[in-house]
C-alpha cells in the first residue's frame, strides 16, 4: 500500500473574510482558524462582534485581525487587501459574506434607492473585491468563495431584492472561475436556504417573518439550516479538500431549490 502525503487544509498565509463579523461569516471564519488558517476579517459597523471572533480565533493559537471596510469604496477593498497582506503574507482563500438587512415585497414597489443600495452592496461590492484580490492570489493560487442565495435557483415572490444581484453575482463566479482557472485560481459560490442566523434574524422582527415561516413550511427538511452548516460548507470550499471544484454553485438549502 502507497502511503498518501497529508496535504494541510490550508496553506500558509490568511483567509480574508469580508463580512466576517455577521454569522455565517463568522463561522466560516472560526472553523477555518481551527483547521489551521490565519484570519482576517471585515466589518461595516458591528467592531465588537468583530473584536470578540478575533479573541476567539487568537485563543485557538491563530493569528486574527479585524478591520472596517465599505465593500462600495473600490480604495477601502484595496487598503484592507494591503494591510492582510502584510499581516500574513500572502492571501490564500477570499471569502465574500456580507450584505445588507433586505425588504421584501413586489419588485415594482421598491423605492429606486433600496434597490440601488443592495446593487451596490452587492454586485459592485463583490467586483471590487474580486479586483483587488485576484492579482494577489495569481502565481501562488488560492480561492474565492461567495455567499449568495438559493433563491437564485428558485423563484420566490416578493424575494427579488435579494435574487437580483446576487444572481448577477453567481454569473461574476462563474466568469471568474473560467477566466483564472489557469493561475490555479478556484472560485465558487455557496447558496444558503434559511438559515438560523445572519439576515434571517433580523428579518424576524420585520413583515418578512411570514416569507421565513413559508420557506421553512416548503423546504423538505422541514427546519431552518444552521451557521455552522453554513461555515462547513465554507471551509470545505476553500479549504485543499476542494482543490478540483471551481466554477460551482453549492446550494446548502434543505432542499428548498431541488
Amino acid at each position: 500500500m502507497t502511503n498518501k502525503k497529508t496535504v494541510p487544509e490550508f496553506p500558509q498565509g490568511v483567509a480574508l473574510i469580508f463580512g466576517g463579523s455577521g454569522g455565517l461569516g463568522r463561522s466560516g471564519a472560526l472553523l477555518m482558524a481551527e483547521r489551521g488558517s490565519d484570519i482576517v476579517i471585515t466589518y461595516n459597523s458591528r467592531r465588537e462582534v468583530a473584536e470578540e471572533t478575533v479573541r476567539e480565533i487568537e485563543a485557538m493559537g491563530r493569528k486574527a485581525l479585524a478591520l472596517q471596510c465599505d465593500v462600495t469604496d473600490y480604495g477601502s477593498v484595496a487598503d484592507v487587501v494591503k494591510r492582510s497582506v502584510e499581516f500574513g503574507s500572502r492571501l490564500h482563500t477570499v471569502v465574500t459574506a456580507g450584505g445588507l438587512v433586505f425588504d421584501t415585497g413586489p419588485l415594482i414597489d421598491f423605492k429606486p434607492e433600496s434597490f440601488r443600495a443592495v446593487i451596490e452592496t452587492d454586485v459592485f461590492g463583490f467586483f471590487n473585491i474580486a479586483r483587488a484580490t485576484v492579482p494577489h492570489l495569481r502565481g501562488q493560487g488560492g480561492s474565492i468563495v461567495a455567499l449568495i442565495t438559493s433563491a437564485v435557483a428558485r423563484t420566490v415572490p416578493t424575494d427579488a431584492l435579494s435574487a437580483t444581484p446576487k444572481a448577477a453575482v453567481s454569473m461574476m463566479v462563474r466568469h471568474l472561475a473560467a477566466e483564472e482557472a489557469r493561475h490555479n485560481i478556484r472560485v465558487n459560490a455557496i447558496g444558503p436556504g434559511v438559515i438560523d442566523g445572519g439576515m434571517v434574524v433580523a428579518l424576524r422582527e420585520t413583515p418578512a417573518k411570514d416569507l421565513l415561516d413559508m420557506a421553512v413550511d416548503v423546504t423538505p427538511m422541514g427546519r431552518l439550516g444552521t451557521v455552522d452548516e453554513i461555515g462547513e460548507a465554507i471551509a470545505f470550499l476553500a479549504s485543499s479538500r476542494a482543490s478540483y471544484i471551481t466554477g460551482q454553485l453549492l446550494m446548502v438549502d434543505g432542499g428548498l431549490s431541488g
